[in-house]
């Protein structure tokens, strides 16, 4: 088969690149980087990290699956994928060592956050004293995990240890872990009303689009934290501003925007109780083996014509036909 890594620049697509390679070598591997010509017009698979729009794969006859390199898939087009039979697959939190990389970064943000670590990192280079910043301990506190998936679920165990309190909102009847306060998705606002600290970890659906707003904000104690480890567009950023404008909240732990990289006159970066990293809390040694991995299995198991269990959407028509399916344990590795 040929396949492609669709990819900006940059050292993770790099990286992703040369460990795939291996796996993969009874085919042909291209590399494929935004805003360059196709490399070939006979692909079958192509691989993608970052954005997919409709004009990067329309005039790919032979495409048969979109496979992206991370749990979230809203960058691809999915109307178009249906319209031209093309099915994609994501690579679940889960199953890639994703859901452990993003959910220790988002301690880190709360830490961070809650001990103004943006400030303080500052403080020696500017020569400004800390007078006046309060500092806090996660230890008692109660914090609001929306959206209880792999990374939800995963970010639990971590904060565990620390001795909070948990509650959590999901859309989904699962049975929440020990301990945790279970709201339906509907009950966002009677969830965070009791809460410290708020963690996103929602996909960024069109069906969460500003997700986080005032009327959420202003729900929650004066002085709460924010924490996204989740996408950008979930959270209404003016009205992220006006929370910390106003000390609604007091900092904010931000690994996603919703344009990334930002405006450098991007209003939330001017506020010294925000700290902002660039979208790479699941980037990791153990992420990128992991999702190395998954690829591999996933392509073998493609060419023998079964259907992964990742899989996202249902075309019509679909240029590819399965002889039978993946079930979820078949296609689920230990990274």
């Amino acid at each position: 088969m040929i396949i492609a890594l669709s990819h900006a620049p940059g050292t993770h697509a790099q990286q992703l690149f040369r460990g795939i390679a291996p796996l993969l070598a009874p085919h042909e591997l291209l590399s494929w980087q935004a805003g360059a010509p196709a490399p070939a017009q006979d692909i079958q698979i192509l691989l993608s990290v970052g954005a997919v729009p409709r004009e990067r794969f329309e005039s790919q006859a032979q495409l048969e699956l979109i496979q992206t390199l991370s749990a979230g898939y809203e960058s691809v087009d999915l109307a178009a994928a249906d319209e031209l039979g093309i099915w994609v697959s994501n690579a679940p939190a889960g199953e890639t060592g994703n859901a452990t990389s993003v959910a220790e970064f988002a301690v880190l943000l709360l830490i961070g956050a809650s001990r103004q670590l943006a400030v303080a990192l500052n403080a020696d280079r500017d020569g400004t004293p800390m007078v006046g910043v309060s500092n806090r301990a996660l230890s008692g506190k109660t914090v609001c995990i929306v959206g209880l998936g792999s990374v939800g679920r995963c970010l639990v165990e971590h904060l565990r240890p620390f001795g909070m309190r948990f509650l959590a909102t999901d859309h989904g009847a699962h049975e929440p872990p020990s301990g945790v306060t279970l709201y339906k998705s509907n009950e966002l606002k009677a969830a965070v009303a009791a809460a410290d600290y708020l963690v996103i970890c929602v996909p960024g659906s069109k069906a969460n689009e500003n997700l986080i707003d005032a009327a959420v904000l202003n729900t929650m104690k004066r002085g709460a934290i924010l924490v996204n480890v989740a996408r950008g567009n979930v959270v209404n950023e003016a009205d992220l501003c006006a929370a910390l404008a106003s000390g609604q909240l007091a900092a904010v732990g931000l690994d996603v925007l919703r344009h990334e990289p930002p405006n450098p006159a991007d209003p939330l970066l001017g506020f010294p109780q925000a700290l902002i990293t660039p979208h790479i809390a699941g980037d990791t040694d153990l992420s990128l083996a992991g999702t190395i991995r998954f690829v591999g299995h996933l392509v073998a198991a493609w060419g023998r014509g079964l259907k992964p269990a990742s899989i996202v959407n249902q075309p019509s028509k679909p240029r590819k036909i399965f002889a039978t399916a993946i079930t979820a344990n078949e296609l689920v590795f230990t990274p």
